[in-house]
């Protein structure tokens, strides 16, 4: 009776698991199509997963390490993007997912793990710098690449609390792995500025992440629609996106403060958070609107503003990434310093302009074909050294 009893706490245990390893798979599926697997290491039950090969022939075999919760929403998905657009070209792409790495503990044996794991792939390429780009520089049998993302090298200034001590520790645990890394690929220009003195030994591609082109474009959406909060309104409507509105870097305080200057100036202007949208509605949201309007204190390559021109949005922005660059050719998008009444004049500006033509050119270069078959290249070019 006692081994009967043992078995069915077993077999209910086994159940637990595979329902939470389903919700898991449930959310990855609406990127691509994948397989789960758990790995038990020193930290516990780790969760990643890995893609199942598209073509027939496989050019290269490529383990990708990264520290985005597939459980938490959106986390990664420009992530997911990139992988599935590798392996339509041929590219095995398998995601390990870290874990836990808030203890040195933790990173040691992550980088033991990752050490031996490399041994079954032709390049090693951490998704994210910090914890996952010490974790990842362990590995020094074979070709390794780092992508900088912009809050794994960025410090927030502005104030004095979580993200100032934070983004430090980012940026120190990113610097100390930078000299293990056979090639770089920072989200923007302004990055591989910032970087280039403290990686000299490396290749550097300027690669931002890559966008779907088929999921992110215009809509005929925009007024006389209900929004996600079931109002309806006929006004224009300005764009926030934040996963979290607390989010220091953010700075939604800023954007709170500039969209009350702006309802000083023009009527019927509303603001859009997008905040806890599930990237499936995503795109619809952010077609839905006018402008998109971008507060940040510092970004690698804002994916909100690469989605929002996808879909034709022109952008009022504080002076992060690349972002300069387009608003010196496109009149619709400006760029300017952390200042309020200089944010909402700007925004007020681009509201009463005629809706812009094209301003999907600026991320076509950036579309998920166009940015794989630069990663590949690349990929190739390591292999040959």
């Amino acid at each position: 009776m006692q081994l009967l009893r043992r078995m069915q706490r077993t077999v209910e245990a086994k159940y637990k698991h595979l329902r939470f390893l389903g919700k898991i798979e449930a959310f990855l599926k609406a990127f691509g199509e994948k397989e789960i697997w758990s790995v038990a290491g020193g930290t516990g039950l780790e969760v990643g997963c890995r893609q199942v090969d598209r073509t027939e022939s496989i050019i290269m075999r490529v383990l990708w390490t990264h520290n985005f919760n597939p459980a938490a929403l959106s986390s990664g998905c420009f992530m997911y993007t990139t992988a599935a657009g590798l392996r339509d070209l041929g590219v095995s792409v398998s995601l390990e997912y870290l874990g836990n790495l808030r203890s040195p503990l933790n990173i040691v044996r992550a980088r033991k793990r990752i050490a031996e794991r490399a041994k079954e792939y032709d390049i090693v390429h951490a998704q994210y710098g910090s914890a996952c780009a010490l974790v990842t520089a362990a590995v020094s049998d074979r070709p390794t690449v780092l992508t900088v993302r912009g809050s794994d090298w960025n410090t927030h200034d502005s104030t004095i609390g979580f993200a100032y001590f934070h983004t430090r520790f980012a940026r120190t645990m990113t610097r100390l792995a930078l000299p293990h890394f056979t090639a770089i690929t920072p989200v923007s220009r302004r990055l591989q500025r910032s970087l280039a003195p403290f990686a000299p030994q490396a290749r550097f591609l300027v690669l931002p992440s890559s966008i779907d082109l088929s999921k992110w474009h215009p809509r005929d959406i925009k007024h006389g629609k209900k929004d996600r909060g079931g109002r309806q309104g006929n006004g224009k409507k300005v764009l926030f996106v934040s996963l979290r509105r607390s989010n220091a870097i953010k700075r939604y305080d800023l954007c709170q403060k500039v969209m009350a200057l702006v309802n000083q100036s023009l009527d019927g202007v509303v603001l859009r958070a997008a905040s806890g949208v599930s990237h499936a509605e995503m795109p619809e949201f952010v077609a839905a609107c006018d402008v998109i309007l971008c507060t940040s204190g510092s970004e690698g390559w804002p994916n909100c503003i690469k989605e929002a021109l996808a879909c034709n949005l022109p952008f009022v922005s504080t002076d992060v990434s690349d972002l300069a660059e387009i608003a010196a050719q496109e009149p619709s998008c400006r760029v300017c310093a952390s200042d309020a009444d200089e944010l909402a004049r700007n925004l007020c500006e681009v509201l009463s302009m005629p809706p812009p033509a094209n301003l999907r050119r600026f991320v076509e270069p950036m579309g998920v074909k166009v940015s794989s078959e630069k990663l590949v290249s690349l990929y190739e070019s390591l292999l040959q050294l």
